[in-house]
This record gives structure tokens, sequence and C-alpha cells, in this order.
């Protein structure tokens, strides 16, 4: 009878009334097929067809089959109203919480026929409960996260994912007092319309929890988005306090600003890069302090922004700007931590160094007066008219091997003997010039081909040009004798990070990891007639001007030496 009573007035009717109540209204029978639903319920579930002759299931998401979690089966055998919850998420990555209550119909004989089934929208009750449960799990999320681009790429996920925050876009600006400027640092979200509907539908479809989503974008902080790549050219100094985000930063206050375009009293240079007419600051305030901001918008579904959506995004944004904090100081913590190894390091080896440069010192002065008493014989054996030439053979020999020794020995005595340094500004690439010049004759020998790629915009570094040059000759010998049978040598000069690098690469034979580790060990050497001193002088030069040498090597391909100078 139900169904004949929904197609006359009082069916209309009733229809008319859920309607205005913003419900869904569906019948059953009762194998749950949906005979009957008014014109809201398929608008509600984001149905993209009639519901009627679905199965209840299909419609309203259900993934239970039995009387114990299924509430419709549970109406079945108790007889009972019985509510239930439905979790959607919309076309536009925003969460919908809907509530259901199953209703039996019963006959005269008190047997259940149909089953009536209201569902209505408390999406916005659901949403404070949702959001309470959310910053907590938002703030393990990045409590858990000390890599500190990875973690800004985190908090901007959770601003702008729907199963969070939900806003369509955001940007994270920091503040650099050595400039006294607020910078983009990094934003998250789409570029386009197009590009939007498309992250949109991709959420709907592969991601229902924040978690799952999160796990999946967590290696894109590295993506260069042209959002991002837009922000990134953002910076506005800290006295022009008209600028909406300079303003959020000096204030320490969150700014609603809902018709930037039209505003008056404030600078348009930020609010025409954004190209937002509405959208939302929030400071990240540390200890009193404001290290940043977050500003987002709902540029493409031009969902407004309430006040209880600037409340929320406030509350995230402490947790963010605590979060951030501790990450900094991670960071500065491994910083100082790598300097401390480095400096431990450079003190032992320095110490090491001086140990065998004393030993070496009185080695070398003990052995060079026998030495020369022997070459001083053996060399007057040799001049000697009357003696036989298996005698000046010998003693030929032994002028050969005193020369050697003698050699090693002015080495040691470089090594051992304390430099005194005179540093003056000095062109870089001048120097290499030079070197190469001196070496040309030496690379021509070695069929070596050489390839310069200096920058020329490389600025003058104070230095003391000689011992400079000693390393550059030490390197670039040890290039060429790597390449027994010839090859290319390239000296490159760039800029980066406060230092000028020389990368001196060869096309040789490379070296193994463990070679690798000794080569800058005094006295270790791998060549027939090497003293094992040139690489460890070298380190030391560039260690006494501040620098560091860094080395690259594959077997069979080339070795790369890299001379970091500061500038």
């Amino acid at each position: 009878m139900l169904p004949h009573i929904l197609k006359d007035k009082v069916g209309n009717s009733l229809n008319i009334i859920v309607n205005a109540l913003d419900a869904g209204f569906a019948v059953l029978d009762k194998d749950l097929n949906i005979i009957w639903a008014n014109e809201r319920l398929p608008v509600m579930f984001n149905l993209e067809y009639d519901p009627v002759g679905k199965i209840c299931r299909d419609v309203y998401k259900c993934e239970c089959n039995d009387n114990k979690t299924c509430s419709v089966l549970q109406v079945l055998s108790s007889g009972k109203k019985q509510f239930s919850e439905t979790q959607l998420i919309t076309e536009r990555g925003e969460r919908r919480y809907i509530q259901n209550i199953t209703t039996p119909v019963k006959d005269e004989k008190n047997n259940i026929t149909h089953l009536l089934k209201l569902s209505i929208n408390v999406t916005a009750q659901e949403e404070k409960i949702h959001q309470l449960s959310l910053l907590r799990k938002l703030a393990e999320l990045m409590e858990g996260t000390l890599q500190i681009d990875r973690l800004l790429h985190l908090i901007l996920t959770c601003v702008t994912a729907g199963t969070a925050l939900g806003f369509n876009r955001a940007r994270l600006f920091l503040v650099d007092k050595e400039r006294d400027i607020v910078y983009g640092k990094m934003a998250v979200g789409p570029s386009s319309m197009e590009d939007a509907n498309r992250i949109w539908s991709e959420i709907v479809k592969k991601y229902e929890k924040l978690e799952d989503l999160i796990k999946a974008s967590e290696d894109n902080y590295r993506d260069d988005t042209p959002l991002h790549m837009i922000t990134r050219l953002m910076a506005y100094s800290l006295s022009d306090v008209r600028e909406i985000v300079v303003a959020c930063i000096k204030e320490k206050r969150s700014i609603l600003e809902k018709n930037a375009f039209s505003n008056p009293d404030i600078n348009k240079n930020f609010v025409n890069m954004i190209d937002a007419r509405e959208f939302v600051c929030v400071p990240l305030v540390v200890k009193d302090e404001a290290i940043g901001v977050i500003c987002a918008d709902n540029y493409y579904s031009q969902k407004p922004i309430m006040e209880e959506h600037v409340q929320l995004l406030s509350t995230f944004a402490n947790h963010a700007a605590l979060a951030i904090e501790n990450a900094e100081a991670y960071k500065k913590l491994g910083e100082k931590v790598v300097q401390l190894k480095e400096t431990q390091e450079r003190l032992i080896r320095s110490e090491r160094l001086a140990v065998i440069g004393n030993m070496a010192a009185y080695i070398a002065h003990e052995i060079r007066n026998p030495l020369v008493t022997i070459g001083g014989f053996a060399r007057t054996i040799l001049r000697a008219s009357n003696q036989g030439e298996q005698i000046r053979h010998g003693a030929g020999i032994i002028v050969e091997e005193v020369s050697r020794l003698e050699k090693i020995l002015a080495n040691i005595m470089d090594f051992s003997k304390p430099v005194e340094s005179v540093k003056v500004s000095s062109p870089i690439n001048e120097i290499l010039e030079n070197t190469c010049s001196l070496m040309e004759p030496y690379f021509k020998n070695g069929r070596i081909k050489l390839a310069r790629k200096f920058n020329a915009m490389i600025p003058k570094i104070v230095i003391d040009p000689t011992q400079i040059k000693q390393v550059f000759l030490n390197l670039m010998k040890n290039a060429v004798e790597s390449m027994p049978g010839g090859g290319t040598l390239t000296i490159e000069t760039v800029v980066e990070d406060g230092h000028v690098i020389i990368k001196i690469t060869d096309t040789g034979e490379g070296m193994t990891a463990e070679i690798m580790q000794n080569i800058f060990v005094p006295f270790f050497t791998t060549k027939v007639d090497g003293t094992g001193v040139g690489l460890a002088v070298s380190q030391k030069i560039v260690d006494d001007h501040g620098g560091f040498i860094k080395v690259k090597s594959s077997l069979q391909e080339g070795t790369t030496f890299s001379i970091y100078l500061p500038i």
C-alpha cells in the first residue's frame, strides 16, 4: 500500500515536507531494494543516477552484511528504529556527514512490509567533533616530522586537504631577520580550475583518510609546481606594514580579507600576486614572536571563508609554529654536530700532521748527512777513469738512488717545515690559467685534452696565491698520472653557498673506496715512486684557508676533486 500512497497527494505533501527539511528520504522493500526516493537523496549522496531500483548498500555506501553491523538488517530483526552514519567526500574534496534513521513500516498484523530511511546532513555538528580530533591528529603528525621542508609541505597539505581544513590553496611565508623581509617558502594547491577538478576527483577516488593522502604526497615537497614557483618569487620588506602579509606578522593576529581588490587601506602587490579577492592570513607565532604566515584561500570553489574557519586555521597554525621551531632546532643541532665532528677531525688531522712532520724532520736531518757522503763517494768513483765497467755501473746506480732519496727528503722537509701564509685578494680564474699554462707541456706529453669551464662571475677571494697554486699543481699532476693512456682533464669554477668551488675532473682509472679513505693520510701512496705527501700538504693548505676538499671517484670512469674556498 505504501508505494501507492507515495504517489497521491499525501505522498506529494510528504515529499515537500522532507525536501523542506533538507533531508533525503527513501522507501525500501524487505529485500533492501529502494522502491522510492525523494529528489534530495541523490543530491545529498553525490549520486549520478536514480537510486530507485538500487540496493540499499550501494546508495548508502554500506560495507556491512550481517545483523550485528547493518542498521537496516537490525530493523528487520528487531522491529525497532535504528541509527547509522555515512561519511562522504564531495567532488570538491570536502567531507560530509549524514545521519540515517531507519524506521519499520508495519501492516495490521504487525508485520514489517517496508522500511523508511531518513537521511539528515549533520556535517556542521560532526565537524566540531572532527576538528578537535583532527587538530590532535595533525599535531601528532607534525611532531613526528623533523625534516624542515617535508614538515612545511605536510602543514600545507593539511591546510588544503578536504579531509582536513579544506582550503583550495595554501602558501607559507617565513621571516628572514637578517634581510628584514618575509619571503615565500612553499605553496600547495591547484594551479588552474582543470587542475583543481583533477585533484579533487583523484582525492575522492583514492584517499578517504587524511593519513592516506599525506602518505601519498609526503615526497611531493620537492615538486616545483607553478603555484609553488610563483610563491618562491614573493618577498616583502618588513617595514611595509600596508602589505597584509607584513601586517599579519607585525600585529601577530589573523587577518580575514573579504574584498582585497577594493580595500583602499592595503597595498596591492601581495594581493595581485595571489590573485584572490578573499583570503585569510594567519601568523605562525612562537614565544610571542612571529616566524611566518600561512595564507589560504578558496580561489576555485569560491566557498566563503567563515570566522570559524579562521579560528580553526589559527589553532592549527599554533601547532604548526611549534613544529617548525622544533624542526629548525633539530636542523641547527644537526649542523652543530657536523661542525663539531669536522672540527674534531681537523684537529686530529693537524695534530697527526704536526707529529709526523716533526718525526719526518728529525729523520730527514739524520739521514741527509750520511746520504750526502754516500753520494759524494759514488760520484767520485763514477768520475774515476781507471775503474772497471762493472764498478762504474754500480756507482751509477748508487748515484741515481741517492738522487731519488734526496728528492724524497726534500719533499719530506717541505712537508714538515711550517709555511708562512701571505693572503691577499686574488682572482682564482687567473691563478688557474697560469697553472694550466705552466702545466701545458706536461699535458701534451701525457696526451691530455684540457677543458676549461671558468665562471667569469667568480669574485676575488682572500688566499695565498702561491700555496693555492701548489694545490692546483698537485691535483693536476695526480690527475694526469691517473690517465696513463691519455684522456680529458676538466677544470671548472662555480659559486655555491658562500664558496668558490674549483672542480678538477679526470677520465682516469678512478679509485676504490679503501684508497679514497686514505688518500689524505701522510705518506700513503699507490705510486711506485710516490712520497704520499702531496695530497696531505694540499689538504693542509686548504684547511688553513678555511676551506675543504671533497672527492668523488668511480673505477674506470674517473675522479673529481672539488676544492671549496670561502668567499
